[in-house]
């Protein structure tokens, strides 16, 4: 988890607003990729691997796409990424409702690369029930569904269209919504392959295990031609819109969404 876990739910969130800031000031040719975990579903709740099921949120999924929509609302986004499976796009529907209203077609993209790992014939089944079997049959992760190679090639194909998308078309923000797998698995790439930093206020034993609409920055730094420089991980796993104060309908407390 970024940061210090005794501060106020109200300050995580704020940092977030604090962040895009930074780069909108920058003299520097920033290029800046929110990434956002998908609400919560049936199947995270009852613990069972969902890979390349379409399945879809919840009822608390939908409360958390919801929170998560408040504190992107007041952030500008030149176009929008997401896997293209349900769970993702709802929760893209839910949280971004007004960037989609505002933006062209031509900006809003729904991929496959950005599927989590397929875990090919134990999709469906609870996780201990998994994890038992392969242990009987002494068996890895590994041998089943897509391999890491497969997946982490996957997944470094996207990130490099969103970066030419963004180098291209002269984007300064785009926003991705993707799986807890794929996310974390992306950021240990970028790190080992590309040579990407986490900020110090990261703990880097905890680049795993994220929350539903947990909100990660990458900050990508450019060349005069285009080409990536250099990238940083300025935030990773903040979901303390999740703990914001809410009115009865549902909503964050207005006084607090206004003061970011």
């Amino acid at each position: 988890m970024a940061g210090s876990t005794q501060s106020k739910p109200s300050m995580k969130v704020q940092a977030i607003h604090s962040l895009a800031a930074e780069v909108d000031k920058s003299h520097q040719r920033k290029v800046q990729v929110f990434i956002v975990r998908h609400g919560q579903t049936r199947e995270n709740a009852l613990r069972i691997i969902q890979g390349h099921l379409n399945t879809n949120l919840n009822e608390e999924g939908i409360r958390q796409a919801k929170l998560c929509g408040k504190v992107l609302s007041k952030i500008s986004f030149d176009t929008i990424w997401s896997s293209d499976l349900n769970r993702c796009i709802q929760t893209r529907d839910n949280a971004l409702q007004s960037h989609l209203e505002r933006l062209p077609e031509s900006r809003i993209h729904t991929t496959e690369l950005l599927r989590e790992r397929g875990f090919g014939d134990v999709e469906g089944y609870d996780y201990q029930t998994v994890v038992r079997a392969l242990r009987q049959r002494k068996l890895t992760w590994e041998s089943v569904g897509e391999s890491t190679q497969a997946f982490q090639k996957r997944l470094l194909k996207a990130w490099d269209e969103v970066i030419s998308e963004a180098r291209m078309d002269d984007v300064k923000r785009v926003m991705i919504v993707s799986h807890g797998g794929a996310i974390s698995s992306l950021i240990h790439i970028l790190i080992k392959r590309r040579g990407f930093v986490l900020s110090d206020q990261i703990n880097t034993e905890v680049i795993n295990n994220l929350l539903n609409t947990s909100i990660t920055i990458v900050n990508v730094t450019l060349k005069s031609d285009g080409s990536a420089l250099d990238g940083e991980v300025v935030e990773f796993n903040n979901a303390y819109h999740l703990k914001l104060p809410e009115t009865e309908d549902g909503s964050i407390e207005e006084e607090i969404v206004d003061n970011f």
